[in-house]
C-alpha cells in the first residue's frame, strides 16, 4: 500500500476501498487510483506494473471526462513483463458530478489460466477411451433401463411390442453394453422382457459360436 499525502481530500475515502480489495485477491490483483486534476497516480496497492506514485496517467482525461458511464471494462492488458490481465477502470465523481478520480482494478489471469487448462485436461471427456465399467455405476439397474431405452428408442419400437426376435436383439445388445457383467443383470432382465433365463442364455450362446 502506498498513497500520496497531497491527493485530493475527495479521494482519501477511497483509499480503505482500494486497500479492502487488494487485500481480498492478493497478490493477483493490483488496485490503482488516480487524481483526474493533478493527472497522476495518488494510490496503489498490490503493484506488479512497476507504476509508482506520481506517475503520470496514461489515460487521457478528456477522454475520461467524455465517458456516459461511471466505468468501464472488463478489458484486456498485458502487463510489461507479458502477463495478462483482466482490468476494469471506475470513474470518481464529486458532489456536483464532475470526475475527479479513477480506481483501476487489475486482476492477473495468468494463475486462474493455468489452473484452467489442466481442468480442461483433466475433465475433457475422448469418446475414444474406454467407457467407465458397469460394476462401478451408481445404480447398475438405472444404467440398465436406460440402455434397454436406448435400443427401444434406435429401433422406434416399444417394450410391450416386443417381438421374439426383437427380445433376442436387445439382449445381444446388452451384452454389447457389457451389462451381463452385472451380477443378477439377468434375473432382473427376464421380469422386464417376460422371458426365462435359460431363453436368454441360448441367445447367448449364439455368440460364441
Amino acid at each position: 500500500m502506498c498513497y500520496d499525502n497531497l491527493m485530493k481530500k475527495e479521494l482519501k475515502p477511497y483509499i480503505a476501498l482500494c486497500d479492502a480489495i487488494g487485500k481480498l485477491f492478493y497478490p493477483n490483483v493490483e488496485v490503482v487510483m488516480h487524481d483526474l486534476t493533478a493527472k497522476t497516480l495518488v494510490h496503489i496497492v498490490n503493484a506488479f506494473s512497476k507504476r509508482r506514485i506520481g506517475d503520470a496517467m496514461l489515460n487521457d482525461v478528456k477522454d475520461i471526462a467524455a465517458l456516459k458511464e461511471d466505468w468501464v471494462g472488463p478489458y484486456d492488458k498485458i502487463n510489461y513483463d507479458g502477463k495478462r490481465l483482466k482490468a476494469v477502470s471506475i470513474i470518481l465523481r464529486d458532489s456536483n458530478n464532475m470526475p475527479i478520480g479513477m480506481i483501476c482494478i487489475n486482476y492477473n489471469t495468468e494463475a486462474i489460466a493455468s489452473l484452467f487448462e489442466s481442468l480442461k485436461g483433466f475433465l475433457q471427456v475422448d469418446d475414444s477411451r474406454q467407457k467407465t465399467p458397469v460394476l462401478f455405476s451408481q445404480s447398475w439397474r438405472e444404467h440398465m433401463d436406460e440402455s434397454i431405452e436406448k435400443y427401444l428408442s434406435a429401433n422406434n419400437i416399444s417394450l410391450a411390442g416386443l417381438s421374439s426376435e426383437d427380445k433376442k436383439a436387445l439382449v445381444l445388445f446388452l451384452n454389447d453394453e457389457g451389462i451381463f457383467a452385472i451380477r443378477n443383470a439377468v434375473s432382473y432382465l427376464c421380469t422386464v422382457i417376460n422371458v426365462s433365463r435359460a431363453t436368454i442364455y441360448n441367445w447367448l450362446k449364439t455368440l460364441r459360436h
